[in-house]
């Protein structure tokens, strides 16, 4: 026992700290599978029922087997994957207090831990979904689309950063304002509509996307998409930097919100 504690004081803060954050995502993914019926199997292929009602629907309107030059179930899929994991990060900081309050008796565990875990949860149950949606329609089109992996983990891993940096803010308004839950699923249906998931910025009238452009998760999910077919056009305002500046500056912000309210949340 005294050898045990002797080899946790070695640690430092960050080792410990980082410990804590895998037990969490473990106790986070076996929940998660626990709660779907299924298991395992029905979570990596959540998304897919989403794609395939999207997928129909354009193939009736439109019959066409491609948006933009893109094959419309990798445009699809990249979409609704890269919405799915911001939205499910986003939204955990509204429950994540109540739903973890006993764990907050422990001095190690902090709120900000619980997000990081349900981000890294996310950030691979999406990125495996993905791998498995793109490696059916790789396969069936005997091609492999794929002309930019760095920007495609890049563009997965803004979206992830940008989420953790909503779900910190929703985590502190939420102790602030009860009632934000609601307004935030208004919000998130109509980042929805805004991000692009189900249609192509190059498609709609010049006047909306200048002005939709502007939507971080827009850029990070054309950026996706353009990672897998260089024929895919997309707008000249769509750049790195733009989502990656935009990222670091929501983060920073998010995270000073937090650091100044940490006590507060954790006594409540």
């Amino acid at each position: 026992m005294e050898e045990a504690k002797s080899r946790l004081r070695r640690l430092s803060g960050f080792e410990i700290q980082w410990r804590v954050v895998n037990a969490l995502v473990y106790r986070e993914l076996r929940r998660r599978v626990s709660d779907v019926q299924g298991g395992f199997l029905a979570v990596l292929l959540e998304p897919v029922g989403q794609i395939a009602v999207w997928a129909a629907l354009r193939l009736i309107i439109r019959q066409a087997s491609s948006v933009n030059n893109l094959n419309i179930w990798l445009f699809l899929a990249t979409g609704v994957i890269l919405f799915n994991l911001y939205a499910r990060v986003a939204a955990h900081g509204l429950t994540t207090m109540e739903a973890n309050k006993a764990l907050f008796f422990y001095r190690r565990v902090k709120p900000i831990d619980t997000v990081l875990a349900k981000a890294i949860e996310e950030l691979g149950l999406y990125s495996l979904a993905a791998i498995i949606v793109f490696g059916l329609v790789w396969a069936y089109l005997y091609n492999l689309v794929l002309q930019n992996l760095p920007l495609l983990v890049i563009s997965f891993v803004l979206m992830a950063l940008l989420a953790v940096a909503s779900s910190l803010l929703s985590l502190v308004g939420s102790y602030y304002f009860p009632n934000l839950k609601q307004v935030l699923s208004w919000i998130n249906r109509a980042l929805y509509l805004a991000s692009g998931v189900i249609y192509a910025p190059m498609d709609i009238p010049q006047f909306a996307r200048d002005f939709l452009v502007w939507n971080p998760l827009l850029q990070c999910i054309e950026l996706a998409r353009k990672a897998l077919s260089i024929d895919y056009q997309i707008p000249s305002q769509v750049t790195l930097s733009y989502p990656a500046g935009f990222a670091l500056v929501y983060l920073s912000l998010a995270l000073w919100c937090y650091t100044n309210n940490e006590k507060v949340l954790i006594r409540r």
